[in-house]
């Protein structure tokens, strides 16, 4: 009877034990597959923040950063070229994050060579090459030509209103005299308005912007909530930029955009007066463009006004005096403040010429 009893107990034991083992096995073999999804589910968020989404029909749904936004250029001349070259400097955008469009193949092989996406066609700037950030670098007659062409509202620039996408779209116009009310109304269909999601901003910009030393004016504070991220980050990478309203962009354009070909004159005439007087034409050049540059330093760290710097640089009957008088003599400051009401007149000429 007992023996019996024993081998009772001891089947049951070796039962429990078996059971035991058994759910341990199980335990471990579920805890497995649980880290490994979890891992993935990180790894998939790790890289849907590196890249923004796309949808089905291949438009993402968020704007990237600068290292992974696309850059759209409508217009293929010296500004949009200069842009470009500013932003390849900053090592942050590559070649093939930028496209640029433009009605001729004229300029558009400049870019190609650098591995550039381009068109022919404006409207594949926001179809096509879906982009994020678009420069319009075209003259303002192209954009009068709408209106002059169209019926009761202009025709559309891009050869189509431009599509509407689940996320935003920033338009930065570099178009002297052309407000932004009129460039929208050629781009946006007013039927559908309220799908898009655009937000559009005067711009100006210098050339020097190639060198990453530009100089920029634009309608909003950069550091403000009214400036996206992505627009502040592009633009704070290639120029210093300043707020001017939007009504006085146009005479920010003929003194910050063209202010530097004046300034150059300038450094010019500087430079042949040293050769004038026995320097060579390299050196004369060195020391001119060296003053101009100390005297603006000195104006932007001191905060004293040119009037006042020009007295300290002057001393009474001395050689500086003398040489201020000839130019006075001459009408120099009529002159340079000429060539900005020039560069306005035209500026604002130029939108009227038919192409």
């Amino acid at each position: 009877m007992q023996s019996g009893v024993d081998a009772t107990k001891s089947a049951t034991k070796s039962k429990v034990k078996s059971d035991i083992d058994a759910a341990k096995s199980k335990t471990k073999s579920e805890v497995k597959p649980t880290k490994s999804k979890s891992s993935k589910r990180r790894s998939s968020s790790t890289a849907s923040e590196a890249k923004p989404s796309r949808s089905k029909s291949g438009s993402r749904s968020t704007v990237a950063d600068i290292s992974g936004a696309r850059f759209g250029f409508i217009g293929a001349g010296r500004m949009a070229e200069s842009i470009v070259k500013g932003l390849l400097k900053t090592e942050k955008v590559k070649p093939k994050q930028i496209f640029v469009a433009a009605k001729t193949t004229k300029n558009l092989d400049a870019f190609k060579v650098q591995g550039i996406a381009t068109s022919t066609r404006s409207y594949d700037i926001f179809g096509k090459f879906d982009c994020d950030v678009i420069f319009m670098a075209v003259h303002g007659f192209v954009e009068r030509n709408c209106f002059k062409l169209g019926g009761t509202r202009p025709l559309a620039l891009t050869t189509n209103f431009i599509p509407s996408r689940k996320r935003p779209i920033y338009i930065l116009s570099l178009i002297g005299g052309v407000s932004l009310a009129d460039l929208k109304s050629t781009l946006l269909d007013g039927a559908k308005e309220k799908r898009y999601k655009v937000t559009m901003h005067r711009l100006v910009l210098n050339t020097s912007v190639a060198y990453g030393l530009g100089l920029g004016a634009l309608d909003v504070k950069v550091d403000s909530k009214q400036c996206a991220d992505i627009v502040s980050d592009t633009l704070q990478a290639i120029a210093k930029v300043e707020h001017v309203p939007a009504d006085l962009m146009d005479a920010v354009c003929s003194l910050v955009g063209n202010g530097s070909a004046f300034v150059y004159f300038y450094i010019a005439a500087l430079a042949d007066g040293g050769f004038k007087m026995g320097l060579s034409k390299l050196v004369a050049t060195k020391l001119a463009t060296k003053t101009m540059q100390c005297a603006a330093q000195t104006m932007l760290e001191t905060s004293k006004g040119p009037a006042e710097l020009r007295d300290e640089a002057t001393s009474p009957s001395g050689a500086a005096i003398y040489g201020i008088h000839v130019l006075d003599k001459q009408d120099c400051a009529s002159g340079i403040q000429a060539a900005i009401e020039a560069s306005y007149r035209r500026l604002k000429e130029l939108v009227d010429v038919a192409n």
